[in-house]
């Protein structure tokens, strides 16, 4: 198996409306959308449940996506990051179909799950699993989306847009 186009690129930030201001002012990006949970998920991180808020914000220009990475309750992946790096780039992403093997694909080549969740949106069922080295090393996540007729969704283009029709994304700018 090997990963596809990079699908997005993750930057946590502490104030997520002033990083939506500065980044769109940067990039050109206009449209900003907001992933919309049916429920929390639930995240793993160092192998506990913990109770995070996570909101995202998901914008771009073409095939190149951002996502800004905003979120509140227990220490999780992102607050750890955010308290030894500042505001800064996270993570590349790779949609695929199958989580299991990408994260057996990625241990063979010496990465670990640093923190993985699974949640529902939209009725869809989404899954993912960061992987790196450690958590200061490059990171990254694979995402695995089973919509709710149980096909495995992999790259679409223009996602956002297409699910903000779904409900899966809300539109905030």
């Amino acid at each position: 198996m090997r990963f596809g186009k990079i699908g997005h690129i993750g930057i946590v930030v502490g104030d997520i409306e002033a990083a939506r201001e500065r980044y769109s002012a940067l990039t050109g990006i206009d449209k900003w959308y907001e992933l919309v949970y049916d429920a929390p998920p639930e995240i793993y991180y160092r192998g506990k449940r913990v109770n995070s808020a996570v909101t995202l914000y998901f914008g771009g220009r073409g095939h190149t996506a951002l996502e800004l990475i905003h979120t509140e309750g227990d220490d999780n992946i992102y607050t750890e990051f955010l308290k030894r790096h500042g505001e800064m780039i996270h993570h590349a992403e790779y949609n695929v179909k199958n989580l299991s093997l990408a994260v057996e694909q990625a241990e063979k080549c010496g990465l670990k799950v640093l923190q993985h969740a699974e949640f529902k949106s939209a009725g869809m069922t989404v899954k993912y699993a960061y992987v790196g080295q450690s958590e200061d090393s490059a990171v990254f996540e694979l995402i695995e989306t089973t919509l709710p007729i149980g096909i495995k969704k992999g790259d679409v283009p223009f996602e956002t847009r297409l699910a903000a029709l779904t409900g899966n994304y809300r539109r905030v700018k």
